[in-house]
């Protein structure tokens, strides 16, 4: 700190932000967090007020509270607000791929979606954040969204994307209106009466507009920006809440890819951070646990695969490459649940329409693999034959 000219409190609070912290020492957004949560300690015991406290995470302050077996069930069957919910999943539109998962995505869950490129793993998490918009009365869990865009893919060409499945969502909505009018006038001996616009209006007043207002991208360019909007996001969290639209979805695209850029960085300067990476990496999955309980949220990290080299015992010194999840083991523990997404040769389809999506780890459910459609109005299920 003295040698980036931070000498006092007040150097330290001018400063602004954790991620303008972390550019001026040249490490991490979460080993800057982690310096501000020593000074702030020592502020603390001496009565005096603490710095740069709106960025850190206060639960790595002191020891963890504890809190009875009954209260976390509750918490399970509760919103953040302490009332009951009825949808605790976030539907996908694939019938395979909600059976699979009990229902949907879990909410109160850190969910990680791992694949290779080009697999479908943001297109899949673009149907969740749109379905995440859904009402109760049509089964939804009625909140808005947060995509932390870390490669750019939503800000620029995913938009189109998001168009298009808010639409055919809308269309979808209103579809099942009509048909519903048509057959209550039939019941009435009207059933040559079609549903009126009004009447389907008066039913669905969602429009695809309406569902993308409540869908908030951040772009961040780099990992010191990730780490620093993704520590601040419960002020913003609040403020949903506050204005009765609470989020409901987290989605991470993807938290592997600025980690990766920096390790490669690293390495390149011949500099190893691997042990820092993982360190950082801890912390970051046990916030995105609490952040999913605490508001009662679906947390979707998306993943890529990398390869790792191990070494063959059958032969002279030889090795064996294999796909594997990146970020490593201790992320992959931290997780509640893991999906593997790939494309599947199918019968009766092109193989760039059809995915397989293993469940590789979950507390609820057994492993199993279920099978997609990636159409042009987005995720739906393979029809049976």
């Amino acid at each position: 700190l003295l040698r980036s000219g931070v000498s006092t409190t007040g150097d330290l609070g001018s400063i602004g932000s954790i991620a303008t912290l972390a550019e001026d020492l040249g490490c991490s957004a979460a080993q800057a967090v982690e310096y501000v949560d020593e000074i702030n300690e020592i502020l603390e015991t001496s009565g005096m007020p603490q710095v740069l406290a709106g960025d850190e995470n206060d639960s790595s302050r002191g020891h963890a509270p504890a809190t009875t077996a009954a209260s976390l069930l509750r918490s399970k069957l509760t919103n953040h607000s302490g009332t009951a919910q009825q949808n605790r999943q976030i539907v996908s539109f694939s019938q395979s791929l909600d059976v699979l998962l009990g229902g949907g995505v879990a909410l109160a869950e850190l969910t990680e979606i791992v694949g290779r490129p080009g697999s479908g793993k943001t297109q899949l998490t673009m149907q969740l954040c749109v379905d995440a918009r859904l009402p109760s009365k049509y089964g939804g869990v009625e909140g808005s969204v947060v995509v932390i865009d870390a490669e750019g893919s939503w800000s620029c060409s995913g938009m189109d994307r998001l168009w298009d499945m808010s639409v055919a969502l809308v269309d979808h909505l209103r579809g099942s209106a009509a048909r519903r009018v048509a057959a209550k006038n039939a019941m009435e001996g009207r059933a040559d009466v079609p549903a009126s616009e009004n009447e389907i209006n008066s039913l669905v007043s969602l429009t695809p507009e309406s569902l993308l207002e409540g869908i908030h991208i951040f772009r961040v360019h780099d990992e010191p920006s990730q780490t620093s909007t993704l520590y601040s996001l419960p002020k913003f969290l609040l403020k949903q809440e506050e204005a009765g639209i609470p989020v409901k979805l987290v989605v991470i695209d993807s938290l592997a890819f600025h980690y990766r850029v920096a390790s490669s960085a690293a390495a390149g300067s011949g500099q190893s951070n691997s042990l820092s990476t993982t360190h950082n990496l801890t912390r970051m999955a046990a916030f995105l646990t609490d952040m999913a309980n605490e508001f009662d949220l679906a947390v979707v990290a998306i993943n890529h695969l990398t390869t790792r080299i191990d070494k063959d015992s059958n032969s002279n010194g030889g090795s064996n490459t294999k796909l594997v999840p990146a970020l490593g083991e201790s992320w992959a523990h931290s997780v509640t649940s893991r999906l593997m997404i790939d494309h599947y040769r199918h019968p009766q389809f092109d193989m760039n329409e059809v995915r397989s999506v293993s469940l590789l780890k979950s507390p609820h459910k057994p492993p199993g693999t279920a099978l997609l459609l990636i159409t042009e109005k987005g995720i739906r299920g393979v029809p049976s034959t």
